[in-house]
């Protein structure tokens, strides 16, 4: 062996040692002594190299431990401002995938997942960071996956699976770490961790974090389901809030409906007793008209005879007198204006018959309210006599009657349908128009039909004429009831009205009803 240490190459080969993992190689005419020497100092070696590696070991997990702290600190501070986070269902996808990025940074897993179960334990909605839809729709209707989340939600905590075998997602072959989620004792969801970045399998510091996460975790989602049950009490209170106000509008419809049924009931009985009241004068005066006027034509024939006579009078002061009368009475204008006079009376007279009967026509009290076949064309005149004084001034009315037959109706009703249709046309004309009445059979059904060129109808509006109230025209012209009562009766005579509208040309309705009920 040379005597200075750095010519040595036992020595040089120590010196080379770099790892406490290497070994002293044995110089090749090493003695004795230097063959025991290099024994010792392997032996040293890996005595170091083993406490190298657990000092190692024990670093690597104070900082996995550090790292976890930090991630575990911010997921308290997202679970502890989830209650401000989150305050609608569209924010839990959100919360979930912030939860679940700082939960695969802790566990160095590759992916995470959240699934929502429904109430028998089936996937509702999957919701990860990373993956894609496919692999989440490939797991929602995976068995094994079902399965594997069954199994951890038999128990009551975070299970840790070395992966799985067989025919299934390929993910679930790597270690995952499966943690339901529990609310008033029933699993809601379950987070799932899968793969692992590098080596190995998760860790029991791992399932640590994830324990002590899940109070939390369930904290916030028992808010959040409280959450979403008052935001379905509010919608539900909201529906049916909205369900009593249509009742209520039906209710105030309904009892209007009836109100102006009773009125027009009323209008109806008034009429005829106001035209049965006067028809017993109407009729004794039309009949002493008459009498009156052949009194006057007798009268007229005897002062006929006396002018004849005046001729044979010899007293001239008898004579004077007459003819100063006959000067101062005017007989000619009186022979001339008095068979006028008791022409215009008895067309007056006639006249006001005639309404007479249209109003006991109109109102129908001679018959009860009872079905019976009835002429709809008579019931149109009549109707049109009624209401001429709201038709004359703005329209001429052209009737195109076709051949019908009597119909069985409840003809006041169908009257009352009548004279909303012909006083809404006249209503419709602004200036001069026309109105057209036609009638006609079709099959089984006789229909009618009432068209005017007034301005027409917006079509925004057509779908709502027939809606109680519903009125175009000015506050006080129209109640908005007419139309409505006109469809009431006609579904009631198992008929239907239908309307055609044109803006600035005019509009046409026709009702149809079977010749038989």
């Amino acid at each position: 062996m040379p005597n200075m240490p750095g010519d040595n190459p036992l020595i040089m080969t120590i010196d080379a040692i770099s790892d406490f993992h290497q070994a002293v190689p044995l110089p090749p005419d090493a003695d004795e002594a230097a063959i025991v020497l290099v024994e010792s100092i392997n032996r040293l070696l890996e005595r170091l190299a083993a406490r190298f590696d657990v000092s190692n070991q024990e670093a690597n997990s104070l900082a996995a431990g550090s790292i976890r702290m930090v991630v575990m600190a911010d997921v308290q501070e997202r679970l502890s401002q989830a209650d401000k986070l989150v305050k609608t269902s569209s924010d839990i996808k959100r919360f979930f995938e912030d939860v679940l990025v700082d939960l695969q940074d802790a566990t160095g897993a590759r992916v995470g997942i959240y699934v929502s179960l429904d109430g028998a334990g089936v996937p509702r909605s999957l919701v990860s960071p990373g993956a894609n839809e496919a692999l989440l729709t490939e797991l929602k209707q995976s068995s094994v996956f079902h399965d594997i989340l069954r199994a951890a939600c038999a128990g009551t905590g975070v299970v840790s699976n070395q992966g799985t075998s067989g025919s299934m997602p390929a993910i679930l072959a790597n270690p995952m770490l499966v943690a339901p989620v529990f609310i008033r004792g029933k699993a809601v969801g379950v987070f799932v961790m899968l793969g692992r970045e590098g080596e190995g399998v998760f860790s029991r510091d791992d399932l640590t974090m994830l324990e002590q996460l899940l109070p939390d975790v369930t904290r916030v989602l028992e808010r959040l389901d409280l959450l979403r049950a008052l935001e379905q009490s509010n919608r539900s209170l909201h529906a049916e809030q909205l369900k009593q106000q249509v009742l209520i509008e039906q209710l105030e419809a309904a009892q209007s409906q009836l109100m102006q049924s009773e009125k027009m009931a009323s209008v109806g009985q008034l009429a005829a007793g106001v035209a049965h009241e006067i028809n017993n004068p109407i009729g004794f005066v039309y009949s002493n008209l008459g009498t009156l006027e052949k009194y006057l034509e007798n009268l007229f024939e005897i002062v006929d005879n006396y002018e004849l006579a005046e001729s044979a009078i010899t007293d001239g002061d008898v004579l004077a007198r007459l003819q100063l009368a006959k000067q101062k009475l005017d007989l000619p204008f009186l022979k001339e204006d008095l068979p006028a006079l008791m022409g215009e009376s008895k067309d007056g007279i006639t006249r006001v018959k005639k309404i007479v009967q249209d109003l006991k026509d109109f109102s129908h009290v001679d018959v009860t309210e009872e079905w019976e076949l009835a002429d709809l064309q008579r019931g149109i005149d009549t109707t049109l006599n009624i209401v001429s004084n709201e038709i004359k001034y703005k329209a001429e009315v052209i009737k195109e009657y076709g051949n019908i037959p009597e119909v069985k109706c409840l003809s006041s009703q169908l009257n009352q349908v009548f004279m909303n249709l012909l006083v809404n046309a006249a209503h419709a004309i602004e200036e001069r128009g026309t109105i057209t009445i036609r009638t006609g059979q079709q099959g089984q059904e006789v229909w009618v039909e009432v068209s005017d060129t007034g301005k027409g109808i917006a079509p925004e509006n057509l779908k709502r004429i027939f809606d109680p109230f519903f009125t175009t025209k000015p506050i006080g012209k129209g109640t908005g009831l007419g139309l409505s009562m006109a469809y009431g009766i006609m579904k009631k005579h198992h008929g239907r009205i239908e309307v055609q509208s044109e803006v600035g040309k005019g509009t046409t309705f026709r009702v149809s009803l079977p010749v038989e009920q």
